[in-house]
């Protein structure tokens, strides 16, 4: 590996391995993500926080309509506005040599804002006989104007628009553990992103970006389907035997410069990001050996899979689910926070796995239902206490996108980007059979009626975590529609996205 090569990947994809960096420390003295005294008394209890999230970013932008937001009476024939929403499509082809349920479309599961009886859809059958799993289960509804994935995708993976410095859940969970110091002596991140396929433009790896936080609070980036390059780079093949001399000299130079930063008499030296950054990026290769270890060397081993007959070599979404339940139960490093992007079992049209501008129904059925199968496995049911798998009673699961999909059919089986009314779940954490229902509401027409921003969701996450999220470098309260302040957004948060009522 060449010297460039290196401190590229180090510099991105390891900069949070340097865990106590003096580069990477806050310069406050109350650490980034507590609660300050007027706001303690909102904070969840210990018993009922989250000790991790795994989120599912479902890329592409899921239908709503035969997942998580099925309405029966809305867009039936005869009816206002006849022939959308889940009757837009002849699902006869999802249902084919599938497993799906022939004779009902969904199941009940909670009445939203506006009264409406939503249930969980055609698609996400495989919910309906797990109580165990939709009674921890909350449905969010959210709503922005961003059409373009370019624009959509880092909105609802940071809570920014494209050109502010929104940080990803991922940074604002690693720097919260930096700053207190959680684990003086861990080497690995607390924090993964596995940003898999897609275009480039798209922002996908927006979930690692760090936004005003420094490069060591960036997560552990990693190409599922590329997995081989990082165990290569974690070799260190090309220092060999000099990797001592080697990290010798690079630290002698290192000092030497920023003893050019430091003014006469200072032992801090001035400000200087790439400095600063270099800094963390050549501490992060000396954890290496520690990060190569965490991961094993098989957590990305290719799974193949078949659903509804037809077998794909590799499961992305399947390796992915089962190398985050890898590390967030790792029995000493385990990491806080997992992205998985979900790109189906099979690409859909427009990319990704849920971008169905063609064959929607075959598309859209088979990937989430892939999706659940392989969530559902890492998980432990009723009557099961397996270490290995993960639990509901301290994992936050989010199931995320960045739109839904148009109410009306495109075409004869397409639909099209639909922003202003969509649905994400939170399940598990915080989230109890009292805490159980629907937050929002979606009309008739297939707009939102009462919903909250993607940025609200973000916060709640960290709320689930106990991470305080009003700063400069994660959220305002302006980013929770109707909060006073400070005080009343956290309550706002915590009650539409938890069901938690102060």
């Amino acid at each position: 590996m060449n010297r460039r090569s290196f401190l590229t990947w180090a510099g991105g994809a390891a900069a949070t391995a340097a865990i106590g960096s003096r580069f990477g420390r806050s310069a406050h003295a109350a650490g980034f993500g507590e609660f300050p005294p007027a706001a303690k008394s909102l904070a969840l209890p210990d018993g009922t926080r989250a000790k991790r999230v795994l989120e599912i970013f479902c890329y592409g932008g899921l239908s709503q309509w035969e997942t998580l937001y099925l309405v029966r009476d809305y867009g039936k024939p005869g009816g206002p506005f006849p022939n959308t929403q889940f009757h837009a499509m002849d699902h006869t082809a999802a249902i084919t040599n599938c497993g799906f349920p022939t004779t009902e479309i969904g199941q009940a599961f909670g009445a939203d804002a506006a009264g409406a009886d939503v249930e969980l859809g055609l698609y996400a059958s495989r919910l309906w006989n797990r109580p165990d799993v939709t009674s921890r289960m909350r449905v969010v509804v959210n709503a922005h104007r961003l059409e373009p994935h370019e624009a959509a995708v880092p909105t609802a993976l940071t809570g920014r628009t494209v050109g502010q410095p929104g940080a990803g859940l991922g940074a604002h969970i690693q720097r919260y553990h930096l700053d207190a110091n959680t684990s003086p002596s861990r080497a690995t991140p607390h924090s993964y992103v596995f940003a898999t396929g897609g275009l480039s433009s798209d922002n996908v790896e927006a979930a690692a970006s760090t936004g005003m936080h420094s490069g060591a609070c960036k997560p552990l980036l990693i190409k599922v389907d590329n997995a081989q390059g990082l165990t290569d780079l974690l070799q260190r093949s090309t220092a060999g035997n000099r990797r001592v001399a080697h990290d010798a000299l690079t630290s002698q130079y290192l000092e030497q410069y920023n003893e050019r930063l430091r003014w006469p008499g200072s032992t801090t030296p001035v400000r200087a990001r790439r400095a600063s950054e270099f800094g963390i990026a050549f501490g992060a290769t000396k954890n290496v050996d520690a990060i190569a270890a965490v991961l094993g060397g098989n957590i990305f081993a290719p799974r193949a899979d078949t659903v509804c007959g037809e077998t794909n070599t590799s499961d992305v979404p399947l390796m992915s689910i089962e190398a985050a339940r890898q590390l967030l139960t790792h029995p000493t490093e385990p990491a806080s926070y997992v992205c998985v992007s979900d790109i189906g079992l099979f690409e859909a049209s427009g990319g990704g796995g849920y971008d169905t501008h063609g064959g929607h129904v075959v598309t859209t059925s088979r990937n989430f239902d892939n999706m659940l199968k392989a969530l559902l496995g890492v998980f432990n049911g009723p009557n099961e206490s397996d270490p290995t798998k993960l639990s509901f009673d301290d994992t936050l699961v989010i199931i995320n996108t960045e739109f839904g999909r148009t109410p009306q059919a495109d075409g004869f089986d397409n639909r099209n980007h639909w922003p202003t009314g969509y649905a994400t779940a939170f399940i598990g954490g915080p989230i109890k059979p009292g805490q159980k229902g629907v937050y929002g509401s979606i009309g008739p027409d297939g707009n939102a009626v009462t919903s909250v921003d993607p940025a609200e969701c973000r916060a709640a996450a960290l709320l689930a975590l106990g991470i305080y999220p009003f700063s400069a470098e994660a959220f305002a309260t302006s980013d929770v529609r109707g909060a006073a302040g400070e005080t009343d957004g956290v309550a706002l948060v915590l009650d539409h996205c938890f069901g938690w009522e102060s």
